[in-house]
């Protein structure tokens, strides 16, 4: 999937034929400021420098590397350094032919000899305590070599936004979908310590996921952000990339969440509008069903209002302040709603309120909640189809004609579509 959070194709500069993102140089690099370059190919005949600004100060991390494994698994190194395109490749080609004349293998030439080239900003990465490890775990993957430790989830993260930026995800791809990362990942997860993982934790997990198509991740992660409202707030530029989650799955999660709550706050609704309305509730034919339908609305309101989940205003005149939406998991609110009690209003009255007939449709929407997130395949292959947030809403959803689907996701995913964003829904059986 392609999930670039920028563009990384370097730009031509008119004046001088570089790439505007990337400056070269063709000195020693080591002699210059006395930093160590970190040999990622002994027989390299690059030094890459790689610089970043963080906490208003720049940090750099110089590699000897490889201009063919920088090309082949890059596309943007392959587009830097390709000969006659930019000014870089053109120098770098110059500097190597004039070393291959003074030495019989380049890997015999010092670091201090090579020619160097300096690349700024590796995208929108966290704090990290070292810049040339995470770099170095890039390039060594790059280079086709393997990591010496199974990355903790935040340094993968990073090490996806890092590929992203130089257009290089697919061989990440691939190294981690060879060595099991991510089942390892999962194998040293405990149940429990996976249900206890933090926002950012659990936006990490789902970054990693986008980038680099891990299907059980995406639907699994994006749900819970969407469940337990951790979605919707305004994006920080200068946060990493998960808090601002590309291909725009977070504009597309808030959505979600949004349906959700609407769904639920449909139900109360609905109920309100079946006492509140003409046709008779209480089936009991009795002279006091009428009055047996007036306690039961009663009771439903004052429930829903200590619940928090109904707000009583006058209708002359608005002058109350937008309602913000409930910003917790939508399972506490369902449990919540499960607490509404069997209202009598006396002993001949039983089941005559809305508890039978409420506790089936949250237990409804609670089956379908761990399926509402976004579907790796269908995201990538047919997101026209199967998004929510472009998608023409039906009009009218009914209850008596849902039947939830397990098997065949796309099938069960138009059904919940359906549902969740429908403009009005008829509850009844």
């Amino acid at each position: 999937m392609a999930a670039a959070a920028m563009d990384s194709s370097p730009q031509n500069s008119a004046s001088t034929g570089r790439s505007s993102a990337v400056d070269s140089a063709l000195g020693s690099l080591a002699l210059e400021d006395g930093g160590s370059i970190t040999p990622i190919a002994v027989h390299g005949d690059l030094v890459l420098r790689i610089e970043h600004e963080t906490t208003g100060r720049r940090v750099h991390a110089d590699f000897r590397v490889s201009t063919e494994a920088l090309k082949q698994h890059s596309r943007y190194f392959g587009r830097l350094l390709e000969v006659g395109r930019f000014g870089e490749g053109n120098e770098v080609a110059a500097r190597q032919q004039v070393l291959r004349e003074q030495y019989q293998d380049l890997a015999e030439v010092p670091s201090s000899q090579l020619p160097v080239i300096t690349v700024q900003d590796v995208g929108r990465i966290s704090m990290v305590k070292s810049l040339a490890m995470l770099c170095a775990d890039f390039l060594y993957i790059l280079h086709g070599k393997d990591l010496q430790t199974l990355p903790p989830v935040a340094n993968l993260a990073n090490l996806t936004i890092l590929a992203d930026r130089f257009d290089a995800l697919e061989v990440v791809k691939s190294y981690v979908g060879r060595k099991k990362t991510l089942r390892m990942i999962d194998g040293k997860t405990t149940a429990k310590a996976d249900g206890a993982l933090s926002e950012e934790r659990v936006r990490q997990r789902l970054l990693v996921a986008i980038m680099l198509e891990h299907p059980s991740w995406m639907e699994k992660y994006s749900s819970r952000l969407i469940v337990k409202g951790w979605v919707g707030r305004e994006a920080d530029l200068s946060s990493p990339l998960w808090w601002d989650l590309p291909s725009r799955v977070e504009e597309e999660l808030a959505y979600r969440r949004e349906c959700a709550l609407g769904t639920v706050q449909s139900l109360q609704s609905y109920f309100l509008g079946l006492y509140a309305s003409r046709e008779r509730q209480c089936k009991l034919g009795y002279d006091s069903s009428p009055q047996c339908d007036s306690f039961q609305l009663g009771e439903m309101v004052r429930f829903f209002a200590r619940a928090g989940t109904l707000k009583l205003q006058g209708g002359l005149i608005d002058n109350s302040d937008a309602t913000e939406p409930f910003p917790g998991d939508v399972t506490f609110l369902l449990d919540t709603l499960r607490q509404v009690p069997e209202y009598q209003i006396d002993r001949h009255h039983s089941h005559c309120g809305i508890r039978t007939r409420l506790l089936p449709l949250l237990d409804l929407v609670a089956q379908c909640l761990p399926y509402i997130g976004v579907c790796a395949a269908c995201w990538a292959d047919a997101r026209v189809q199967f998004a929510w947030i472009d998608a023409k809403k039906p009009l009218l959803w009914k209850r008596q004609d849902f039947v939830f689907r397990v098997h065949g996701h796309g099938n069960r995913h138009a059904d919940l579509r359906a549902m969740f964003t429908a403009g009005e829904r008829d509850w009844g059986s």
